[in-house]
């Protein structure tokens, strides 16, 4: 079984590897959407290139799925992908998205894309003795 600490070096190491693969002036965001309780179903980074105003979905974040939306968080933050984090309360900080009828489908946070030095190498996750 998986330790916590190992799940989150896995997804920033997910997120940090997508991001390198865009431009610095992309609107990135991480979309993702709940099963029956406060657990992931699913998780994706989506993002809009200059030129383009359609969001693409870019890759999936398999190491997410079972996690919550602070833990997403946490590991932005252990990956150094900026987020903006004035306002405190954790949904404030995700957007909804919502289908007609105000069906809610899922949420998303806007990321930075570091650009040039500032980016973060992509973290390797490697698991502590005794963690499978």
């Amino acid at each position: 079984m998986k330790t916590a600490t190992t799940r989150l070096l896995e997804l920033g190491a997910q997120i940090s590897a997508a991001l390198e693969q865009l431009p610095p002036d992309a609107d990135v965001k991480v979309r993702v959407r709940h099963g029956d309780g406060p657990a992931l179903e699913a998780a994706s980074i989506w993002a809009t290139v200059a030129g383009t105003d359609t969001p693409v979905r870019r890759c999936e974040l398999s190491a997410a799925v079972g996690m919550r939306m602070d833990e997403i968080e946490k590991a932005l933050d252990r990956a150094g992908v900026p987020y903006p984090k004035a306002d405190l309360r954790l949904r404030a900080r995700w957007r909804r998205i919502t289908a007609p009828g105000d069906v809610v489908l899922g949420y998303e946070l806007t990321v930075h894309v570091p650009n040039g030095q500032d980016r973060p190498q992509a973290v390797q996750p490697h698991a502590p003795a005794g963690d499978a």
